[in-house]
């Protein structure tokens, strides 16, 4: 049976001048915090890229998406800047998530 997965769009309070990687490392770190070592497998998020200068794609599992949005409202700093997610939209293609 294959995968089914959701896309994310989430916008952050401040931007970032950290690159893809960077920005990653960081994030996942605050993930595994909020969601838990053992949880985090079952969420399984893939950072997917920047859109414009304060939104990007996370990709996540079906059955994570739930425990993936309630993490990144948790989240208030990144490093040590203030930093707060929203979740904009979410859907099974990136097309239709970004589609106005």
């Amino acid at each position: 049976m294959r995968d089914k997965h959701r896309y994310l769009l989430v916008e952050m309070s401040n931007e970032t001048q950290l690159n893809d990687r960077e920005f990653y490392a960081l994030l996942s770190r605050e993930l595994i915090r909020c969601i838990g070592e053992m949880h985090f497998h079952k969420v399984n998020p893939w950072f997917m890229k920047f859109v414009g200068k304060r939104s990007f794609i996370l990709k996540s599992s079906l059955d994570g998406v739930n425990s993936l949005t309630l993490a990144l409202a948790l989240i208030k700093r990144l490093n040590t800047e203030p930093m707060a997610f929203y979740t904009l939209k979410s859907s099974g293609t990136i097309k239709a998530l970004l589609k106005g």
